[in-house]
C-alpha cells in the first residue's frame, strides 16, 4: 500500500536518482503496474529528460509486456497486481499500449510542455503565435532573464 491510502491507489511521483541506478526499469514497472490497474495508458505521462532515456522506457515497457504475455507464471513475480493473470490478458495489455501508441505521453519534460504551450497559448497568457529564436535572439533572451 502506498501514502496509506486503499490497496490499488497509486500516487503522482516523482523517480529521482543517478545514472544507471534503474530509473527506467522503475518507471516501466511503475507503468505497467498503472494498466494493470486498468489505467488507460493515454492518461499516463512519464517524462525523463533525454529522448534516448524516453526510447528506452518505451522500449522496456513492451519488452517486459512481451515477455510477461511468453511466460505469464512469472508475472506475479515481477509484480503483484499481475498475479494470477493469463497470456492472454497481459497480451491484451501490450496490444492497448501499442493501439494508443500515437496518444500516449511518454517523453522528455521538454516536449511535454512545449505541447501544452501549443495547446493551451491563451490559457497561459501567450499570444498564441510561437517562433523558434535565432541564435542572436536567444542570447539576447537569456541575458534579459539572468539580469531579472
Amino acid at each position: 500500500m502506498e501514502g496509506g491510502g486503499r490497496v490499488n491507489e497509486v500516487k503522482h511521483g516523482i523517480i529521482r536518482a543517478s545514472a544507471g541506478s534503474g530509473k527506467t526499469y522503475q518507471l516501466a514497472r511503475r507503468f505497467i503496474r498503472l494498466l494493470a490497474l486498468k489505467v488507460a495508458p493515454e492518461k499516463i505521462a512519464a517524462l525523463t529528460f533525454t529522448r534516448k532515456a524516453a526510447g528506452e522506457f518505451f522500449d522496456r515497457i513492451l519488452r517486459r509486456l512481451a515477455e510477461l504475455a511468453e511466460h505469464p507464471e512469472g508475472a506475479g513475480e515481477y509484480l503483484d497486481e499481475l498475479k494470477g493473470w493469463s497470456a492472454e490478458e497481459i497480451t491484451g495489455l501490450l496490444r492497448t499500449v501499442i493501439e494508443r501508441m500515437d496518444r500516449l505521453r511518454l517523453g522528455t519534460m521538454d516536449s511535454f510542455f512545449a505541447t501544452m504551450v501549443r495547446c493551451l497559448p491563451f490559457d497561459l497568457g501567450l499570444s498564441g503565435v510561437g517562433a523558434l529564436l535565432s541564435e542572436e535572439e536567444r542570447d539576447e533572451a537569456t541575458e534579459e532573464t539572468l539580469d531579472t
